[in-house]
């Protein structure tokens, strides 16, 4: 079953044709599927595409946020993105040392697509 999820993930990605590429540090880490980045002074909300990850006071909710934490928290981050959510995040999938974190998030069932 794990297969099957993470190929209809990889499904769902592939064929995406980007707008535009971010880089910058990761400064915050909302939740499981929300971090803070700064990039030439500027803060950005990313929000990560493809998946949802339980909030903060929702049961696994700060197991989900700590296990983003331990794979991005103060690392140089790349987001693949095309556009923003209704709260104005960007919405992309995050590559940090070539790792996709979306699918990282989901594969350690933190998340789910």
């Amino acid at each position: 079953m794990g297969h099957v999820i993470v190929a209809a993930f990889l499904l769902l990605a592939a064929p995406r044709a980007f707008a535009d590429t971010l880089t910058g540090k990761v400064v915050k880490v909302a939740d499981g599927d929300t971090v803070t980045i700064l990039d030439n002074n500027t803060q950005h909300k990313i929000r990560l595409q493809g998946i949802d990850a339980p909030e903060r006071k929702q049961p696994f909710g700060n197991a989900s946020r700590k296990h983003l934490a331990t794979l991005v928290a103060g690392q140089e981050i790349t987001v693949k993105w095309e556009n923003r959510d209704r709260y104005g995040r960007i919405v992309g999938f995050v590559i940090v040392d070539g790792q996709d974190v979306n699918l990282a998030q989901v594969k350690a069932g933190m998340a789910w697509f």
